[in-house]
């Protein structure tokens, strides 16, 4: 087992790199923007902190569970409990907010009650329609959910190289299908929901499990056949004709591809323009900067505070932009951490007394 601090804080660093990079990309899309097209590009992959979100979260779920593994009677019970009441809490604070100051006439009550169970990622109309940033919440949760089974079947690195693989493979099929035999009329919709939905995500989630196996269980073994299925992955990849806008292997996974090296070079040297205090303090309270930093755009956006140089060149504009995004960071983090320490914090410490009380309680019985 790694040690535990050391993780924590290069796990922490990797978060706060991620909640930065979505502010980033969500600051870029206020106000009066008039970057170069290199710029702009760099700042719309900054939307890929949620695919590094992904790969921290496996890596950690398998830390966590196989420690706990064996010394729990309910490991997958007390799994549950753990991620409902971490998750839950502050998600259902952001349904209340959001409905009551930002709600649409697209918002309808069958839409909120889906979120309030976490499955609004069935639908491409309820996916990303009520939080923003919703959609991500519902992958998480609906890999939290086939969790245990996973961790069950995977115990080596050439499983979780298969598992990544298959994974891969099965949602390029999956898409195509979907992609010719659309579920609904609305293409635009359509499209922007198959690259939310979570078969979508799965291969990136797969890659933190890679790394959990490379990194604390150093396990380096691959099997012949895992070698040859990422021959053929790779292969296909390059001489794949583009079916309408699917790719083979989509574009987030080569981002989650490099945070797994990303990963394994912070777990060898924590330097320090990566893992430092404020990447470490925002990786704390990322799960809440990630809900608050939207309303904290909305408000500025309504107030008329995205705008504080002259916009009519590209130099002011950058110029303005970068006054934009501290004055966000700053904001997000001050509410993030009364959230962290206010809601997320007590919420979790009553989900440790229940796992205790339930644990003690089915001891007893035993005896």
């Amino acid at each position: 087992m790694i040690d535990k601090k050391r993780k924590l804080r290069y796990i922490d660093a990797i978060r706060g790199i991620a909640i930065l990079s979505v502010i980033a990309v969500h600051t870029s899309q206020h106000g009066t923007n008039l970057y170069p097209k290199l710029i702009q590009n760099l700042m719309n992959e900054g939307a890929r902190g949620v695919q590094l979100f992904y790969v921290a979260s496996a890596f950690t779920l398998f830390l966590s569970y196989n420690y706990r593994k064996g010394k729990e009677i309910h490991t997958n019970r007390n799994f549950y409990l753990r991620r409902y009441f971490r998750i839950a809490p502050l998600y259902y604070l952001g349904i209340i907010y959001y409905f009551l100051f930002y709600s649409s006439e697209t918002t309808s009550a069958f839409n909120v009650f889906s979120n309030f169970l976490f499955v609004h990622g069935l639908s491409p109309y309820w996916i990303d329609n009520l939080v923003p940033g919703g959609w991500s919440i519902t992958v998480e949760m609906t890999f939290y959910l086939i969790f245990p089974f996973i961790a069950k079947k995977i115990n080596t690195l050439n499983q979780a190289v298969k598992f990544t693989l298959f994974s891969c493979i099965c949602t390029a099929i999956l898409k195509i299908i979907l992609i010719k035999y659309p579920l609904i009329h609305e293409s635009d919709v359509w499209a922007h929901y198959l690259f939310l939905f979570f078969p979508n995500h799965l291969p990136v989630f797969g890659i933190g499990i890679i790394a959990y196996f490379i990194i604390d269980r150093k396990d380096y073994q691959l099997s012949p056949f895992s070698l040859i299925l990422l021959f053929i992955v790779l292969i296909i990849q390059f001489i794949w004709e583009t079916i309408e806008w699917v790719a083979f292997i989509p574009n987030h996974l080569f981002f989650g591809a490099a945070f797994l090296v990303l990963l394994l070079a912070l777990q060898k040297k924590e330097y320090v323009l990566v893992v430092n205090k404020v990447t470490c303090f925002m990786g704390k309270i990322s799960y809440s900067a990630y809900l608050v930093h939207f309303a904290v755009l909305f408000f500025m956006s309504k107030i008329n505070f995205v705008d504080f140089v002259d916009t009519t060149n590209n130099i002011y504009s950058l110029l303005n932009y970068l006054i934009r995004f501290c004055l966000v960071v700053l904001c997000t983090a001050f509410i993030s951490y009364l959230t962290f320490r206010i809601i997320e914090i007590p919420f979790q410490n009553l989900g440790k007394k229940i796992i205790a009380k339930l644990e003690m309680n089915q001891k007893k019985e035993t005896i």
